[in-house]
């Protein structure tokens, strides 16, 4: 089956790609980047897969090779042989023109009911990562955090506790008994984890990526949460969330929990979210008992090229 090469600008004019996107049950993208690359699979006239990538130029210098990462839409459903034979055509192709472009690999993140997509990724020699859901929580019955235990301060976030920040940052999400983070257990990747973490406390601390970002004090820096104001749909984000690992068992995350929560709902925020791993057992029993519920989850595989 012929698969066309467009950039994101010339995709976004094609009627094909609107009509995938109406009809995908997976959901899709639409319309793509300018700048994207986009590769379409047509069959009978219609498009019947697309691809869009695209090169990652933070992740790029953090990691200190070239990264991209790509989306997937499709009009089939289930994992039948011949759905899954085009998508891993199509995926043989986007790997192909991501390499003569100069990349070393890229992440693609599906639903986690997308087996078709899922199973297209493994044929092309994508290898799971992550396996992270999205929780959601109303705020209009918020209960009043509890007082802090004596001993214990929580307050904004001083210049004083930057490199405190910074360095637990780099620590608690790349601790890969503790997190599980896909830039930690990736060996590819796992030497710029610490970095990687340390840059995104870093634009958090200087509101790019956080609006609030609240300190728990125990002498020293024992745990922070950096919180984000609603978007246009009402919610509040809970973005990063630590717990130095001595001060770990003790509730603290919950305590971290309700008052950034009542942070949000004090800004206007109607839910509050949050995207976790699969496997944090212990964020997921805090949101469970506050009344979050699961909203949807995802996987993201990695498509190294020197390995397909």
């Amino acid at each position: 089956m012929p698969i066309i090469a467009l950039s994101g600008e010339q995709a976004a004019q094609q009627p094909e790609g609107a009509a995938l996107a109406a009809a995908a049950l997976r959901g899709g993208v639409w319309p793509p980047r300018p700048d994207d690359r986009v590769l379409a699979l047509q069959e009978d006239g219609a498009w019947a897969w697309l691809a869009a990538w695209r090169k990652l130029e933070f992740d790029s210098e953090v990691f200190g090779m070239p990264l991209g990462q790509a989306e997937l839409m499709h009009a089939e459903a289930w994992p039948e042989a011949g759905a899954l034979a085009q998508g891993a055509e199509l995926l043989g192709g986007l790997a192909a023109e991501a390499r003569e472009a100069g990349l070393a690999g890229l992440s693609c993140r599906v639903g986690d009911d997308d087996f078709l997509a899922a199973q297209a990724l493994e044929a092309a020699g994508g290898r799971l990562a992550d396996v992270s859901v999205c929780w959601e929580m109303d705020l209009a019955a918020l209960a009043a955090p509890p007082a802090l235990p004596k001993g214990l301060t929580l307050r904004p976030w001083r210049e004083s506790d930057r490199e405190a920040l910074l360095d637990m940052a780099a620590a608690a999400f790349c601790d890969r008994a503790a997190y599980a983070d896909r830039f930690a257990l990736d060996p590819r990747l796992n030497h710029g984890c610490p970095e990687l973490y340390r840059r995104w406390m870093a634009n958090s601390l200087a509101g790019e990526q956080a609006d609030r970002v609240l300190v728990l004090i125990n002498r020293a820096v024992a745990g922070f949460i950096t919180l984000k104001r609603l978007g246009d749909d009402g919610a509040g984000w809970v973005a990063l969330n630590a717990v130095a690992p001595e001060k770990r068992g003790q509730g603290l995350y919950n305590l971290l929990l309700a008052h950034g929560l009542a942070w949000l709902a004090q800004e206007g925020a109607s839910v509050a979210r949050v995207r976790t791993k699969a496997s944090q057992r212990a964020v997921t029993r805090a949101w469970s008992r506050l009344g979050a519920r699961p909203l949807a989850g995802d996987l993201t595989f990695h498509l190294w090229f020197n390995e397909v």
